[in-house]
């Protein structure tokens, strides 16, 4: 590798016990560092380690996956699968300072003197979020109340990998990315959930119940397997 190290970023950890390198597909190279540590020793621990970031990068191109990160394009239309809800984006220059976004039906109108590519995609994720919270809390309650599988209290969040998960308590938190799969993959994801509530495991007596419920497990088990390419990749920018 001629230039050596790669683009790297640097991120604290107070759970971090040593230096931890990560090499994320689309991501490039991610450096955790436990707390106190000095972030000049930063190039010197990659030089260490470089014959072994050198063969997983190497791997990782094998595979035809790329260290650079994509490029930020916003959407002009975001499009919920879930829902079946679809909404054209339009962009507006006026005199006001600070970037709003304002919903008209099935349009949202983004407004403003001047805005960063930043600041849109933080004003359209915070719609989307909005977006998930409105049409899958409606939802869980109906099939937990049709399955009488009862749950506390449900979060929206923002997770990379996972589709969902459950607590100790019976507390479910969602993926706002839920939003752009078909209809059924995002049903079978809060029936995954909502059967954790009474197995908080994977073990058989779980699956069990999930097949109770949704007999076709297997098909929509492989189907989510492959659903984060459905995810469109500006919504993944944040994280």
């Amino acid at each position: 590798m001629a230039d050596f190290p790669p683009p790297y970023t640097v991120r604290v950890s107070p759970r971090a016990k040593n230096i931890i390198i990560k090499i994320i597909p689309d991501k490039g190279i991610e450096v955790v560092l436990p707390k106190g540590a000095n972030r000049r020793d930063v190039p010197y621990f990659l030089e260490k380690r470089r014959k072994w970031i050198e063969g997983n990068i190497r791997k990782l191109e094998q595979k035809g996956l790329s260290m650079t990160p994509p490029k930020l394009v916003l959407p002009d239309e975001i499009r919920f699968a879930a829902s079946g809800k679809v909404f054209s984006v339009r962009r507006v220059k006026n005199r006001k300072s600070s970037l709003s976004m304002r919903r008209n039906v099935d349009k949202l109108l983004l407004s403003g003197e001047s805005w960063s590519p930043e600041e849109e995609l933080e004003i359209l994720t915070r719609f989307v979020r909005s977006e998930a919270r409105d049409f899958l809390v409606p939802e869980l309650k109906k099939l937990s109340e049709k399955l009488n599988l009862p749950f506390s209290k449900v979060f929206i969040r923002a997770q990379r990998k996972r589709w969902g998960s459950c607590s100790s308590k019976g507390n479910i938190n969602l993926n706002m990315k839920l939003m752009f799969l078909p209809y059924h993959l995002m049903r079978y994801v809060l029936i995954h959930e909502l059967c954790h509530t009474v197995h908080l495991n994977h073990s058989a007596k779980y699956w069990r119940l999930v097949k109770m419920v949704e007999p076709d497990v297997e098909v929509l088990e492989k189907e989510l397997a492959e659903a984060s390419r459905l995810v469109p990749t500006w919504i993944n920018f944040q994280q």
